[in-house]
């Protein structure tokens, strides 16, 4: 005859396992979360996502990279362009106009060759960087040659170029810490190209610009 299993006994709870034990029902609750935190109010720079809202890209300007701004260059043939602008200044201003190949032989005196990069800042702005190439004779110069060796640098790591006039060359610094990947926005190069050029792509001989060249009214 087995002998019978006597129950167990449960152990008391007098109140004091719950102070032991911080899942035990009749554990002390926390303090409650501050409100006024600053961790919980902080804004990222990804706060359009968290805002459930997405940027319109109206706006692509061409130019250089500022001096105080960290930049890269999107790698790979697919986002960017070798091809012939005509720039026209007013005064401290510079507009670059994307012209249509088939009026290049009307203008080879006006056009410049040029390669067009795709770029983007730390604070999220998409912009095309113009970079001059060598003309027909082939004769480049420092600056030209500076600034390719940064462009290709920037295509792997955030960039800041500078001018070094005194030596007639750009420079550039790169990061003391590690910084997040660029994040790239959503846009085909075309479209991109459209957007940067909508106002200022000449695809004919009356366009505004080429009668003010030719002093048309």
């Amino acid at each position: 005859m087995s002998a019978s299993r006597l129950p167990t006994a449960a152990p008391e709870d007098n109140g004091h396992a719950a102070a032991l034990d911080g899942d035990h029902p009749a554990a002390p609750a926390g303090p409650p979360p501050d409100p006024f935190d600053p961790a919980s109010l902080h804004l990222g720079a990804d706060y359009s996502e968290g805002l459930g809202v997405k940027k319109v890209i109206s706006t692509i300007p061409t130019r250089k990279p500022n001096k105080s701004e960290w930049f890269q260059v999107r790698p790979g043939d697919g986002w960017r362009l070798q091809t012939a602008v005509l720039e026209i200044e007013n005064g401290v201003d510079r507009a670059t106009y994307l012209v249509a190949k088939h009026l290049w032989p009307d203008l080879s005196g006006e056009i410049s060759p040029a390669l067009v990069l795709t770029c983007l800042n730390r604070a999220g702005d998409l912009f095309l960087w113009r970079i001059k190439l060598p003309g027909p004779d082939g004769r480049s110069n420092t600056w030209t040659e500076s600034a390719l060796r940064i462009a290709q640098a920037a295509e792997s790591s955030w960039c800041r170029m500078v001018s070094d006039t005194s030596n007639g060359h750009y420079t550039h610094f790169e990061p003391a810490a590690e910084l997040p990947e660029p994040k790239w926005p959503d846009l085909a190069f075309p479209e991109i190209l459209k957007i940067a050029f909508r106002d200022r792509f000449i695809e004919s001989v009356d366009h505004a610009i080429l009668r003010q060249l030719r002093g048309v009214a």
